[in-house]
């Protein structure tokens, strides 16, 4: 008698395990409840907004710059050909004083260019932070028909160009006002008036992005 009253006992157990089972697969369930999920994405699009405003302005930034460096490379390159001409004549120096306020004004923008190419960099690291994020949905449509991977790969190859068309704008301001012959005034003003990098399809790129965020969901 004894040994049969202690087998129901054994009966109890698996209820007691049962009974953790609704707890677990209810916090999976909130975890991923569609509260939290439309929150990611309103986060995403949020972000996603500030970004691409940040890079039109920037760009807006650069072909400003880049008219105002323009028209700096024809300023020098005018004082420079009279000092040119004069040393043929007059011996007199290839530096005159006010040679050195538009070289200092070129250095400025040239600068203003480095810090667009170094500040994409940035927006390309949180475009691909966004991407990665839990609930982020790459494969949504924020806008009309670009998803989060094309926003990326559009910040890459532009964060590309800006950079190696920065390389060549410094390489004009450091060379413009040291070159020697008229030939060699011509071809660092040309270098910059027109970039072989942040060129017409970048422009087109920009247009496109303009069409793509004009119609929002």
């Amino acid at each position: 008698m004894t040994k049969a009253n202690k087998t129901p006992q054994k009966a109890s157990e698996p209820n007691i395990n049962g009974s953790l089972t609704p707890v677990r697969y209810l916090d999976s369930q909130r975890l991923q409840s569609p509260t939290s999920h439309d929150a990611n994405l309103a986060t995403c699009k949020t972000r996603l907004e500030a970004i691409v405003k940040q890079l039109q302005d920037n760009y807006a930034k650069w072909q400003l710059a880049q008219q105002r460096g323009t028209s700096i490379c024809y300023t020098i390159e005018a004082k420079k050909t009279k000092c040119l001409e004069k040393s043929h004549n007059e011996g007199s120096s290839l530096y005159p004083d006010d040679l050195q306020l538009p070289c200092n004004k070129l250095a400025i923008i040239v600068s203003i260019f480095g810090d667009i190419a170094n500040n994409t960099k940035e927006i390309l690291r949180q475009l691909r932070g966004i991407f990665k994020l839990p609930g982020s949905a790459a494969d949504t449509i924020f806008y009309r028909s670009w998803k989060l991977q094309q926003f990326v790969v559009f910040a890459k190859e532009l964060s590309e160009r800006y950079e190696k068309e920065a390389l060549v704008k410094m390489e004009v301001a450091g060379n413009i006002a040291h070159s020697t012959e008229r030939s060699q005034l011509i071809a660092q003003t040309t270098l910059w008036e027109f970039p072989e990098h942040v060129d017409s399809y970048v422009h087109l790129g920009f247009l496109l992005l303009a069409e793509e965020v004009s119609l929002r969901q």
